[in-house]
């Protein structure tokens, strides 16, 4: 690797004097400085590298240079999610890719050659003349996944990763926000999104929830495992994909489970359902109805539940079916 990037200054000086860039001995620097490690490194790094040993280009040289070493081939630019640009070295004729951990942004690159074959056969299958590639996939790093089966609050979660709910802290106020949504100890959620201030997009089912930074604390949660990962791509695997009507829920009878869909009517009447934990996706079982028919007795994610029939009316269901309790 040394003579590689022997043969490298080189090139550099020969090309960045050809083109009359400036200032070319401490840019010649700043190629030293990046050629010392074999790191995704960014240009703040850098620059910190050679403030350590003593040497001050200057606000914003150090970038610049480095997209001077794009521009002319000695370095790659990469930009991980949001994450600050990082440089890596560009040796002609090499190829790998990236595995990026999400938790802690370690960077970890990799080479299949089998890989590399089925992207040529691919575009080759498709008439598709293939100059350039990368492949990044963004996950979980060995050392991450050690602790993440641990217990520990929503908060400060990634996008994709996936929890299962162990328990829900706080006071009342905080018991009754997580009610209304329908979260549950048990539930497998997946962290959709991250927005500013630390608000989190969460999918529980088919169903997203904004939660704030402060309520996410809250929640206790765990990683979920790979048996529960495999066990659940079987059910989804196993499930017929059949379409059903819409109905109101007062139309179910006795004896009737079915999917919520929607929920509707004005604010006070949908956050009184809301709270019940009657939310879209949620499973909802008719038990009787009372014997003048009204009101309506329902299991809802196992709490039995009493509702109005011209309450019952705002929710609609889907999959509607007998079945046995």
């Amino acid at each position: 690797m040394n003579n590689r990037h022997e043969h490298e200054k080189k090139q550099f000086r020969r090309i960045f004097s050809q083109e009359g860039v400036d200032q070319l001995d401490k840019r010649f620097q700043v190629l030293e400085s990046f050629l010392t490690t074999e790191q995704h490194v960014t240009s703040r790094e850098i620059e910190e590298r050679l403030a350590r040993e003593g040497v001050k280009p200057g606000r914003g040289f150090v970038a610049e240079t480095m997209e001077l070493l794009c521009r002319f081939g000695f370095a790659h630019r990469l930009t991980f999610d949001d994450c600050p640009p990082r440089f890596e070295h560009r040796h002609l004729g090499l190829h790998h890719d990236h595995m990026v951990c999400t938790k802690c942004g370690s960077i970890l690159e990799f080479k299949d050659e089998a890989l590399e074959r089925q992207q040529k056969e691919l575009a080759e299958a498709y008439g598709f003349h293939m100059l350039q590639h990368k492949m990044e996939l963004y996950g979980i790093c060995s050392s991450c996944r050690e602790n993440r089966e641990q217990t520990a609050s929503l908060a400060g979660a990634k996008p994709g990763e996936k929890f299962v709910i162990i328990g829900l802290a706080g006071g009342r106020k905080a018991q009754m926000r997580l009610a209304s949504m329908g979260l549950r100890v048990g539930d497998h959620i997946e962290v959709v999104s991250t927005q500013p201030g630390g608000q989190l997009v969460i999918a529980v089912g088919e169903s997203r929830f904004v939660i704030g930074q402060g309520l996410s604390m809250k929640i206790r949660v765990r990683g979920v495992r790979e048996e529960e990962k495999e066990a659940t791509i079987r059910s989804e695997s196993s499930s017929p994909d059949i379409s059903s009507p819409v109905i109101p829920l007062n139309e179910m009878k006795q004896g009737q489970e079915g999917v919520v869909v929607r929920v509707g009517g004005k604010n006070l009447l949908r956050r009184r359902i809301l709270e019940m934990g009657i939310n879209r996706g949620t499973n909802i079982y008719v038990e009787k109805y009372a014997p003048l028919k009204d009101p309506l007795e329902l299991i809802v994610k196992g709490y039995h539940v009493s509702l109005r029939v011209r309450e019952a009316a705002h929710i609609s269901v889907e999959n509607v079916k007998t079945v046995k309790k």
